[in-house]
């Protein structure tokens, strides 16, 4: 089967990380089953059960304000167990409600729950509130020996900030050395520390070894902290040769460049500091934290990045942060509304803005797609992102000829950081074919072959159009046989190898083969074709038409479809296909380079 992909974009975060134990359960997603329940109702009256239960089913359902909105009640209405209320504070945290989650972090404490994380919320909250001495006391009361020789030394140095106290908050940071880890983050929050104490000379100092100190990490976060230090202290040409630096190398630009062109912009006498407050320092603290969990537990990363959020609302790369982990877990209105909170200003702008876009287009809400793309496209009139994604909304709604002008223009002005990018050579492939011009889709997905350095999905794409249009034999089953060996669980490239297997008249394998593509892919409409083709050639005739009469019904990939000759099929049955020609020899021998057996 032709291999279907989505291509989009990522946020390019570059984040410092380093090894950090985490001593909090996993509270978000804590016995979710993989269906939530049908019915969804809520009790007429607020009674302890009712409200309970209804705080469970919006719970499993992953709508996570509801449910705290029912823990609350319920808590409230007397099942104030260690467990509920402990969930309860968990996820009013996530969802930002800080000031409530820290007034039932403190009865859990009270209750005896011994998590950690009750310090962390307690801590934020008076963080927020100027309690200085009660936000120190509170995480003073962590005793994990991996929290209090790393994070502990951290949210202290802000705290003591706070308290106007730049000789403890300085020696407090001290502690972060002591870690090779957490280097990156010690020399950030000096610097930090230091600008905001006034000390511009060891503000600088630490500033300017992450930037020249290769072995320590830049984060985007970092670099806008740097520049607009930078162009405080009279190096504004600094500033823009250092983002300059990384937008030359980076091949997703846009955020960088908005923030050139800003810093380019920017007056040393109005420009307001980032950092302006313990507060914001306490939150560049979280979010590091936050950040860290990221790549392993995106349950604890949302939870941190909603207290850098409570502490600091404007901080645009933890607002697309925190859109982006709500987005991976389809929660995609709630990561709209994120997305729309970051200011037209920010040079993240432009990034929030096509991510919308790309939330629509996994929707199928292809009409605001086309119309938030258009509209960008107006703004950025060359912008090889937004053509190619417009391609791609295109080309998801077959219209073909469109989406080939949107991708050929984004290859006229593809940008030098982009030209590894095969991507769009295979999405154009892709098009040229449903479009009926084979010939300009064989030369252009092996181009995409040859710069993505055979990518398993091009190996397929092309190999199984070589098989449909009886070329190259020899080679197109070799590369489907190779695609299977670079991703064998992939339901759409075994297909390919099923009906490989069949060209070759080798029936029987090739049963055994697309069974386990229908297992993977139980709802598309040419699998069950092809296994169905499969079972008639294997005498299985009664399985053949089920399968065949299955395909009919089915929506994934219907398109492909000539229902027309499975009706055929289903009254006559299927012609015994001629065999494809292929050097059989020649194929074992390629085929032992890739230790795969047919």
């Amino acid at each position: 089967m032709k291999r279907f992909m989505k291509v989009g974009y990522i946020i390019a975060l570059v984040v410092s990380v380093g090894v950090f134990n985490s001593c909090t359960e996993n509270f978000m997603r804590q016995n979710q089953p993989t269906e939530a329940p049908l019915v969804y109702a809520y009790p007429q009256k607020d009674t302890v059960y009712g409200t309970y239960l209804a705080a469970r089913v919006a719970h499993l359902r992953q709508d996570l304000g509801t449910a705290a909105d029912y823990y609350v009640k319920s808590v409230n209405l007397g099942a104030d167990t260690p467990e509920i209320i402990g969930t309860t504070y968990v996820l009013l945290t996530s969802e930002g409600r800080v000031d409530e989650a820290a007034k039932y972090a403190k009865t859990a404490y009270k209750k005896g729950d011994k998590s950690n994380f009750i310090h962390f919320v307690v801590m934020t909250d008076e963080m927020k509130k100027n309690n200085y001495d009660e936000a120190l006391k509170s995480l003073h009361q962590i005793q994990d020996k991996v929290y209090k020789a790393s994070v502990l030394p951290l949210f202290e140095s802000w705290i003591y900030a706070g308290q106007d106290n730049p000789e403890k908050a300085l020696k407090s940071l001290e502690m972060l050395k002591k870690d090779k880890s957490l280097v990156s983050l010690y020399y950030m929050h000096s610097g930090m520390l230091n600008d905001f104490f006034g000390n511009t000379k060891s503000a600088q100092k630490a500033f300017d070894t992450v930037v020249n100190n290769e072995n320590l990490e830049l984060s985007y976060r970092s670099l806008q902290i740097i520049s607009n230090f930078y162009i405080r202290n009279g190096q504004k040409m600094q500033a823009a040769e250092l983002v300059k630096k990384y937008y030359d190398k980076n091949n997703q630009p846009r955020m960088l460049k908005d923030l050139y062109d800003n810093i380019l912009r920017a007056d040393a006498k109005t420009e307001q500091k980032l950092i302006d407050s313990a507060q914001k320092g306490e939150a560049e603290a979280l979010f590091n934290i936050g950040t860290i969990f990221r790549g392993y537990q995106s349950d604890i990363s949302q939870i941190f990045t909603a207290l850098a959020l409570y502490l600091n609302p404007q901080h645009d790369v933890a607002l697309i942060s925190m859109a982006d982990l709500l987005e991976n877990n389809l929660r995609y209105e709630d990561a709209i509304a994120e997305y729309g909170k970051i200011s037209s200003q920010s040079p993240i702008y432009f990034m929030a803005q096509l991510k919308i876009a790309s939330i629509y287009m996994v929707e199928r809400r292809n009409t605001l797609a086309v119309k938030k793309l258009e509209k960008m496209l107006e703004q950025y009139p060359n912008d090889y992102q937004i053509l190619f994604n417009l391609g791609e909304i295109n080309r998801i709604m077959n219209q073909q000829r469109t989406a080939i002008k949107y991708y050929l223009k984004a290859l006229d002005i593809m940008p030098q950081t982009a030209k590894q990018d095969w991507t769009v050579y295979y999405a154009l492939g892709m098009a040229y074919e449903r479009n009926g011009q084979w010939n300009k889709a064989e030369e252009v997905l092996q181009k995409a072959l040859k710069v993505s350095n055979r990518h398993p999905f091009v190996l397929n794409y092309l190999g199984y159009g070589w098989l449909q249009h009886n070329k190259n034999s020899n080679e197109a089953l070799y590369m489907i046989f190779e695609a299977y060996r670079q991703n064998p669980e992939d339901g759409h490239i075994m297909d390919s190898l099923g009906w490989a297997l069949y060209r070759m008249g080798k029936y029987d394998d090739a049963i055994k083969v697309l069974e386990r593509a229908a297992e993977y892919l139980p709802g598309n409409a040419i699998v069950c074709d092809h296994l169905g083709d499969a079972y008639w050639q294997g005498g299985r005739k009664d399985e053949a038409r089920f399968q065949w009469q299955h395909a009919l019904t089915l929506k994934e990939d219907a398109e492909e479809l000539d229902k027309d000759v499975i009706r055929q099929k289903i009254k006559n049955g299927a012609r015994t296909p001629a065999t494809i020609n292929f050097n059989e020899s020649l194929l074992v021998e390629r085929l032992k380079t890739l230790n795969i057996t047919e």
